[in-house]
């Protein structure tokens, strides 16, 4: 280890009094992209409970944030590369009885002490500046373990090499096209990440014991769901973690292009059991020599909902027992938030598997009776008076598919911590609940028997039609206006209401046959091509049938017309026409002669009168 830097060997920031190393970045910031890790959050308390440390470093931008999770009396330093995320964080960490801030690399701090915790996040990319000298994912673990006392802990993230977001995303990591991705190519720096069969030998390499690894999920500079390694091999955990799972990816991948739906491609992988080797990246935690003492009992699984700056997220965590504790993204004592007619609770979630994925599994069968029974299953579901009592039916309105469990033959909420005063009756939450799975299958690409340009409104009205309930546009309206009024409320926006509810009603009146692409997965969009082309292929041979016929027509009247001109030529047509004009002419002659003579010869009145006996007559 090098030695001390002392106050004249170090240029100190007059604001916030960091100390400039090699490396500092004076016009960039990293908080400005990252929010607090609030998953790790949970990890590292569990880790402080277990044993208190004297002092500790939290290095990078994400793990910076994580100065409220130390308790005020304990020494703790941060190091991160850019001065104003450096100014942030020190205003964070005041109430602390000692910090040191240091702005610089990794590769040059050497603060003269060691630490017996240690959390580092963003790996080399976030821990060195342009100025820096490069550094690996095993050099730098090497460098925070020579900062780390004899059984002292480290929490460090790895990103994976082989992580399946790389594998379904129709993009190249969104970094390398930014000013983030300075270091992709630069010297010293590994051209890949690390595998997972690597992993353990470059923390035995610098004499670290692994206590515990989670599956970082959805990527390794936003992991809001942590999942153990070892959790998976429990059936109910890995069920939770399916759902969890799941939805950590539609948010992540919300405005991203994907090869495929990653859905169902993460669902197989956990039940595979192949998580851990499959992760976007890992949260590790190991410790230095000789282990300090039994190992904490850490979480199995941890999910934190983004947007931590939002009153209503929730961060969730699940014992090895499938217990769960809810606490609120910003801690408070209150239990209960609520604003106009929307509230939630602090209400634990259970497990189970995911009703949208079996219904978009019927779906893919294209067979309706499969469909058909599901459809039912849920609408009887929602219509039950035994499920939805006078205390829980304002929930009712949240129990989407995509909220929905199945617990062997029985169907329950996954997230009932929501209510909106005012109940909704079972067939408004029947339309919701199909509206929102048709906008999540139609944008998503998945297989359908339905035609390629259907609508979600019109898909809607086509489940619901399987239960025997004819959605009219007036329930559609009524049901876009509820969810608009509830997402202006939970975007602290209700000026926004207007806006939302003409967006909602759009998403539901146009087709999604030529999907956006930051909304289908390549391979359902090659699918749906194929579909189309089929279809168009059918059309095509319609059409050339229907002109063959036409033509043929054409012919035959063409035809007809050369046998009407020779007849027209002929000497008895001619003579046939000459005959007929003057007795044509004579005729009319004597018509009109014979009226005149019977009118002078009858009295007056006469016609009129046998006009009327006829009439009679004929009645």
């Amino acid at each position: 280890m090098t030695a001390h830097v002392s106050d004249q060997d170090v240029q100190r920031d007059a604001i916030s009094g960091a100390r400039i190393l090699v490396g500092d970045m004076l016009m960039w910031s990293d908080l400005e992209t990252l929010e607090t890790p609030l998953a790790v959050r949970e990890v590292v308390r569990t880790a402080i409970a277990a044993q208190r440390p004297r002092r500790v470093l939290l290095a990078g931008p994400r793990a910076g944030l994580l100065v409220d999770a130390v308790p005020t009396d304990v020494r703790v330093d941060l190091l991160v590369r850019a001065l104003p995320d450096a100014r942030i964080l020190g205003d964070r960490a005041g109430l602390h009885e000692s910090s040191d801030l240091y702005c610089g690399g990794l590769d040059v701090f050497a603060p003269g002490h060691t630490y017996d915790l240690i959390v580092a996040l963003g790996g080399p990319g976030r821990l060195l500046g342009p100025d820096s000298q490069g550094l690996t994912e095993a050099e730098t673990v090497a460098r925070l373990a020579a900062l780390l006392d004899d059984g002292g802990r480290l929490v460090v993230d790895l990103a994976n090499e082989m992580g399946f977001t790389d594998l379904v995303s129709a993009l190249p990591d969104e970094t390398l096209e930014s000013d983030a991705g300075w270091y992709v190519g630069a010297a010293g720096f590994s051209p890949r990440h690390v595998f997972a069969r690597e992993r353990a030998a470059v923390l035995e390499a610098q004499g670290l014991h692994s206590e515990a690894t989670f599956a970082a999920l959805p990527s390794v500079d936003h992991h809001s769901l942590l999942v153990r390694d070892d959790a998976v091999q429990h059936e109910r955990v890995r069920d939770r973690v399916g759902v969890r799972a799941g939805q950590a990816m539609d948010e992540h991948f919300s405005t991203t292009p994907m090869l495929r739906e990653p859905r169902a491609v993460l669902q197989r992988i956990v039940d595979a059991g192949m998580l851990d080797e499959l992760a976007p990246a890992w949260v590790v935690l190991a410790t230095k020599g000789a282990a300090a003492g039994e190992v904490p009992s850490y979480p199995a699984i941890v999910s934190a909902e983004r947007e931590t700056d939002n009153p209503w997220s929730t961060v969730a965590v699940v014992s090895e027992d499938d217990t769960e504790t809810l606490s609120w993204a910003r801690p408070r004592g209150d239990d209960e938030i609520s604003e106009g007619k929307l509230s939630r609770t602090l209400v634990p979630s259970y497990g189970g598997r995911s009703f949208e994925l079996e219904l978009r599994q019927a779906c893919a069968t294209r067979r309706h009776a499969a469909i058909r029974g599901r459809v039912r299953r849920y609408a009887a579901w929602l219509a039950d008076p035994s499920v939805w009592t006078t205390q829980t039916a304002e929930r009712r309105y949240f129990a989407t598919p995509a909220n929905t469990l199945v617990q062997g033959d029985r169907l329950t909420m996954a997230d009932a911590s929501w209510r909106r005063t005012g109940i909704v009756s079972a067939e408004d939450a029947l339309v919701r609940g199909l509206r929102d799975f048709s906008r999540r299958l139609l944008a998503s690409g998945s297989p359908h028997p339905w035609r390629p340009s259907v609508t979600p409104d019109e898909l809607t009205v086509t489940l619901a039609s399987m239960t025997g309930l004819t959605v009219t546009h007036a329930a559609i309206a009524r049901v876009a206006r509820v969810e608009a009024e509830v997402a202006s409320t939970i975007a602290g926006r209700p000026e926004d209401l207007d806006e939302l509810l003409s967006r909602n009603l759009e998403q539901g009146e146009f087709a999604r046959d030529l999907p956006a692409p930051d909304e289908v997965g390549f391979r359902e969009l090659l699918t749906r091509h194929r579909v189309i082309s089929r279809e168009l292929r059918e059309k095509q041979g319609q059409v050339a049938w229907l002109e063959g016929t036409l033509r043929h027509r054409d012919r035959y009247i063409r035809r007809l017309e050369k046998v009407i001109e020779r007849y027209e030529d002929t000497l008895t047509y001619r003579a046939v026409e000459a005959l007929r004009a003057p007795r044509r002419i004579a005729t009319e002659k004597a018509v009109s002669v014979a009226k005149s003579t019977a009118q002078e010869a009858l009295p007056p009145g006469a016609m009129n009168k046998a006009r009327q006996l006829a009439a009679r007559v004929l009645k």
